[in-house]
């Protein structure tokens, strides 16, 4: 008895280790398909934030990876500016020489770099001004100069907005300051950076330090994360009485680019640091895996002439992943293989997802020069479409 039960277990466990190592296999009319789950770690430690509203999201693929009050509408202060830049940059030419009119010097233009009335200055200098030091004053001049008023301009920012996708922003001005149907979500928010983030003149106008202006005039950032956080990119900064202090950041590291929103914090020094929180989260969740080995053979096929070809990776393939979810491997080949088939010949891919999207991808060559093709195997090609497959069986 004790024998049998001994027996017993022995085929349990035997089962168990040889049924958890398959994959699924998948077989279409245009490939085949091999699919396998691999491990899922633990889950990195929650950032500690207490402003009103947070965001961090993903800003190649939109992954939200972490929130708070994320839809609930906040006032967003100077972080307006981004689509004050991201609108007029589409809108506008960059050596533009634009007049400052007396608007640049109204209520609405307080804090800035001292806009005179009939001033000369390009949209590019006065885009640095607005996006580093955040001039109110070039925010006015440059909506003027693009839109034709800051009415015009505010009705252009609005319909960026909503051909974004964030419908519960709404803009009532290019500065930012308070109004009470001026407002936005921290969802909105993020997805308007990262729409303007693609913009290769707003990225590199975010990411800088310093810039120049009237010859010896030097404005810097308010964005100290550009000092202070290893890979920080940009992007914007903003605080008023009602939104209190506010941060847009981005950082990239490796192959991996975040974006945080965080809005309504009262204290400034926790604005940044609950931004850099939130990037070391989001940064925490990936890791750098090799998903193939180039030399690995991934399928083994069978020639018009019934060889058998061995499919290998023809590269290694690499990705940033989030170690917390699964990732999927499918194997495809080709239907139609020519012949005669040759060492080296690209006949299928590898491709690596996770959440449903391609993170990896490398072609399956054939491994060998297969051995020459008997006559036997060539008559049984080229006669099986008149006689029927069991000549292939010959």
């Amino acid at each position: 008895m004790k024998r049998h039960i001994s027996i017993l277990v022995t085929i349990t466990l035997l089962i168990t280790v040889i049924t958890s190592s398959w994959g699924i296999a998948f077989a279409g009319a245009a490939s085949a398909v091999a699919a396998t789950q691999q491990s899922v770690a633990g889950l990195p430690r929650q950032p500690t934030v207490t402003a009103g509203s947070a965001m961090l999201i993903n800003a190649k693929t939109g992954d939200v990876l972490w929130r708070r009050n994320s839809s609930i509408r906040r006032a967003m202060a100077s972080t307006t500016k981004i689509m004050t830049a991201l609108v007029a940059i589409e809108h506008g030419n960059l050596d533009d020489i634009v007049t400052v009119n007396a608007d640049a010097l109204g209520p609405g233009a307080q804090g800035g770099i001292g806009l005179a009335k009939n001033e000369h200055m390009t949209l590019r200098d006065l885009l640095y001004a607005l996006m580093l030091p955040s001039a109110n004053d070039a925010a006015v001049a440059i909506a003027d100069h693009v839109g034709g008023s800051v009415g015009n301009f505010a009705d252009m920012m609005n319909k960026k907005a909503a051909e974004i996708g964030a419908n519960r922003t709404h803009f009532d001005n290019p500065h930012g300051l308070d109004s009470p149907t001026h407002y936005t979500t921290a969802y909105d928010l993020a997805l308007i950076a990262r729409y303007a983030l693609r913009n290769p003149t707003f990225s590199q106008i975010v990411s800088t330090k310093g810039w120049r202006l009237r010859g010896s005039q030097v404005v810097t950032t308010h964005n100290k994360l550009l000092y202070t956080y290893s890979g920080a990119t940009g992007v914007k900064t903003g605080f008023t009485n009602r939104a209190k202090n506010c941060l847009v950041s981005s950082a990239t590291k490796g192959d991996v680019s975040l974006i945080t929103v965080v809005l309504g914090e009262k204290w400034r020094p926790n604005m940044f640091a609950q931004s850099a929180a939130l990037l070391n989260y989001g940064f925490s969740l990936y890791r750098e895996r090799q998903l193939t080995s180039a030399g690995v053979v991934y399928k083994t096929i069978t020639s018009p002439y019934g060889q058998k070809l061995d499919l290998v990776a023809k590269e290694n393939a690499s990705a940033a992943v989030r170690h917390t979810l699964p990732v999927y491997t499918e194997t495809h080949y080709a239907q139609d293989i020519p012949v005669p088939v040759k060492k080296g010949a690209v006949l299928g891919r590898v491709v690596s997802y996770q959440a449903g999207r391609v993170v990896a991808t490398a072609d399956l060559e054939v491994k060998n020069d297969p051995p020459q093709p008997t006559l036997m195997q060539m008559a049984g090609h080229y006669l099986s479409p008149l006689f029927g497959s069991s000549m292939l069986d010959v």
